[in-house]
């Protein structure tokens, strides 16, 4: 019992989190709103009118043809004439600076640029980021990397003490969602057979790498102003609305998030570790 009690409390000391916190509301005239598996007649001028952040599932996401959601959605932002972003969630934070120089490249050393980016995820996202990042951009289109970089997730799972620069790079401020811990373990069946230490760090670096990007969309907006808007390529189970990215961002910002569906299968949750 005690060590359960001492699993939970190092939860309970992630920077920025309150294990057993309510849920909070979201911020006055904010919104939040899923459309389901956006297809090629879907009128997406009118998504993008209603909101400032749009999440896409980053592995429908595909490179080559003018007609896929992803790319009618990137065209329906330009016609909006209003200033917008693309955030990757598929990019270290590690490599702004490298996103914010491709603006002042072209031909080969563009393109020796953007191989140089260290991307994650499957080869259909890293595929797509890089036909985007070579396309014709709008003027002063501005890529925003929300991955938070791979040491200091490993500090935060083995809850060494950080240095105080590393500290400034963990946000601050945000709540954990009620039963955090025990969703958490429901949502992904890999989780299964993992002793309680190993979950709980686990968890700890799926918050802190949720909160991440969260916070970078909050700068951004705060940066850029509230008549910009924000197209975020970003994993499914980060879409979450009780505890994913756009839940984070609504606690400290009113924005209309929009978030479009998945066509990946629901699966059913384990039941386990009731006890959590």
């Amino acid at each position: 019992m005690v060590i359960r009690i001492l699993l939970l409390l190092s939860v309970l000391a992630l920077p920025g989190c309150a294990f057993f916190s309510r849920k909070p509301p979201l911020p006055k005239h904010a919104s939040f709103e899923r459309v389901p598996k956006p297809a090629a007649d879907t009128d997406f001028a009118a998504l993008v009118a209603n909101a400032d952040v749009i999440f896409f599932p980053r592995d429908r996401a595909a490179s080559g043809s003018r007609s896929e959601p992803a790319a009618l959605l990137f065209e329906a932002l330009q016609q909006t004439a209003k200033p917008f972003a693309l955030g990757w969630d598929i990019i270290d934070a590690n490599q702004q600076q490298l996103l914010d120089e491709l603006a002042t490249k072209s031909g080969e050393m563009r393109e020796e640029a953007i191989a140089g980016l260290q991307l994650i995820g499957s080869g259909r996202a890293r595929e797509h980021c890089r036909a985007v990042l070579r396309g014709a951009q709008a003027p002063g289109l501005q890529h925003l990397a929300l991955r938070c970089p791979a040491l200091l997730l490993a500090r935060v799972a083995s809850s060494e003490t950080l240095a105080p620069t590393e500290e400034k790079e963990l946000p601050s401020g945000f709540k954990v969602p009620p039963d955090g811990l025990q969703g958490y373990a429901e949502r992904f069946p890999t989780l299964r057979g993992l002793n309680e230490r190993s979950l709980v760090a686990s968890y700890r670096v799926d918050v802190a790498r949720l909160q991440f990007a969260a916070e970078r969309i909050v700068r951004h907006f705060r940066a850029a102003g509230r008549d910009s808007k924000l197209l975020v390529f970003s994993g499914t189970a980060d879409l979450e609305a009780a505890e994913g990215v756009p839940y984070y961002v609504a606690q400290k910002l009113k924005l209309r998030q929009l978030v479009l569906g998945s066509n990946a299968p629901k699966v059913e949750p384990p039941k386990l570790l009731t006890h959590l």
